[in-house]
């Protein structure tokens, strides 16, 4: 009788672990509603918009991109940690928020974590040309996933 009980103690002791995994899990990794965000919702209209070349400089912007390993962060087109995406960004900040973001300072300084915002404290050291780059990178819209 006691193996019976042990035996199903162990299992109601898995179940209950996988469960929690599962609702963890769920929890993490389920998308952020623009509105929850504090970004402005995506306008309909946009993702049936013509795309639009990327710019003169989103060679430059890409190239800043890789080089500060923004996507072990960050996604964008599908690519990277899918965690913080910035598919989109350009149509819910302007070049201004945008670079504010990227540095954490400003406005964005009070929604972004301490560690977080000590991070990218280290983007203002960036150049005014590869910040703008950078910037405009985000910017441009993205066509498929």
């Amino acid at each position: 009788m006691r193996e019976l009980i042990a035996r199903l103690v162990c299992w109601m002791s898995l179940a209950a672990v996988v469960a929690f995994a599962g609702l963890f899990a769920f929890l993490h990794n389920r998308p952020v509603p623009a509105a929850a965000s504090g970004a402005a919702p995506l306008p309909a209209v946009a993702a049936r918009a013509a795309p639009v070349p990327p710019p003169a400089n989103g060679d430059r912007g890409r190239a800043v991109y890789e080089r500060e390993n923004c996507a072990t962060c960050h996604s964008l087109g599908g690519e990277g940690n899918p965690r913080r995406p910035l598919d989109g960004v350009g149509v819910r900040r302007s070049g201004a928020e945008l670079r504010e973001w990227i540095t954490g300072t400003g406005a964005a300084a009070s929604s972004l974590s301490a560690s977080v915002t000590r991070r990218k404290r280290a983007y203002l050291e960036l150049s005014e040309a590869d910040l703008g780059a950078l910037s405009d990178y985000l910017a441009a819209p993205r066509t498929g996933k």
